[in-house]
């Protein structure tokens, strides 16, 4: 890899344009179903962090003030990585605010089911799923709500669940991120309970 650099350092935005275009180069993968590109930016804003350290703990110093000029190149190389990120996960997640997601159930427990995702922090990417379920028929006792992940062959990624006494709807709201293995091939949801 080549950086641009100069005695005693390199210019922290040429490192952070190299780092950005080989994370790139390196980490690519289909886009999620639900929430697209979201977990490739952070497995790419991770990869360029690991380049930029890298880059920085194999210059070699000849003096303190060297040193000095190195840390402060090194901050601002991460201070420009962290903020080109941030952009662009953001961007992506506010784009995903408000997307509707495919449910399935059983018709026996329920008669309708929506889930929408909707932003809670854009900085950080996270979501609550909002539940907006009806059930086939009311259930006035506490049950285990179970809403599974699952990827477009049908095939279970993870499991959540919450215990609730529903009665005749669920609204209500939990916390996902799209930082989580499972978020690169989640598609639909299951719901029962």
């Amino acid at each position: 890899m080549v950086f641009n650099s100069c005695k005693g350092g390199a210019s922290g935005g040429g490192i952070v344009e190299e780092a950005i275009k080989q994370a790139e180069q390196t980490i690519t993968a289909e886009e999620s179903p639900i929430f697209g590109n979201l977990p490739l930016l952070y497995e790419q804003k991770l990869e360029a962090g690991t380049i930029v350290g890298k880059h920085f703990r194999e210059l070699k110093t000849e003096d303190m003030d060297e040193a000095v000029k190195n840390k402060s190149l090194r901050d601002e190389a991460e201070k420009k990585l962290e903020e080109y990120y941030k952009a662009k996960i953001s961007e992506a997640v506010t784009a995903l605010d408000g997307k509707d997601i495919k449910v399935e159930y059983d018709k026996n427990q329920f008669s309708d089911g929506k889930v929408t995702l909707k932003v809670t922090n854009a900085e950080r990417g996270y979501f609550n799923l909002a539940f907006d379920v009806t059930m086939a028929k009311p259930v006035n006792k506490e049950v285990e709500f179970k809403w599974v992940f699952m990827d477009a062959e049908g095939n279970e990624l993870e499991t959540y669940s919450d215990y609730i006494t529903p009665g005749e709807k669920i609204n209500k709201e939990w916390m996902v991120t799209a930082d989580k293995d499972f978020s690169k091939k989640f598609d639909h949801l299951y719901i029962k309970f």
